[in-house]
């Protein structure tokens, strides 16, 4: 399976939870995570990453899985200082990050989606928005690499 197909599956099974509260009256209730569990998975997340552990499921209670192209891709970080929580009204909770990365000169803002009870999904806004769109959103073109090779762009 390549890493388009785990992503837009992965994408899909977070996004189930969502579609069939579509025409309930019931809420998001049942599918947003306290804040407690918003800011814990989030940690536990962002602190696997920075302890060099691999990209995928987080071991913790309740489970978490946390999708970061950034990570995915295999850039490391070294240090993060976690913001404010943002709820908003769509059953997500949301969190502005200072990501300093190794090799990065200076610490970037990340925002970044929490929502799910068991499990908890942690997203990189873009990776939740293009998760979101992702039937407008297709795969990056391929290109030819200094190769020759074809090779995706990113």
């Amino acid at each position: 399976m390549t890493r388009t197909m785990r992503f837009r599956a992965a994408a899909l099974a977070a996004v189930l939870p969502f579609l069939t509260l579509s025409g309930c009256g019931t809420g998001h209730a049942r599918y947003t995570p306290t804040a407690h569990e918003a800011r814990s998975a989030l940690e536990a997340s962002l602190s696997a990453w920075r302890d060099g552990k691999p990209f995928g499921e987080i071991v913790s209670m309740p489970p978490v899985r946390m999708v970061d192209s950034a990570w995915q891709q295999g850039q490391q970080i070294e240090s993060f200082q976690i913001g404010d929580e943002e709820d908003t009204e769509d059953g997500t909770k949301q969190f502005t990050v200072k990501l300093t990365l190794k090799k990065a000169k200076e610490p970037q803002e990340v925002r970044y989606v929490v929502h799910g009870r068991d499990p908890v999904w942690v997203y990189r806004e873009e990776d939740y928005k293009r998760m979101l769109h992702m039937d407008n959103n297709p795969a990056p073109a391929k290109t030819k690499t200094a190769s020759g090779r074809s090779g995706r762009t990113r």
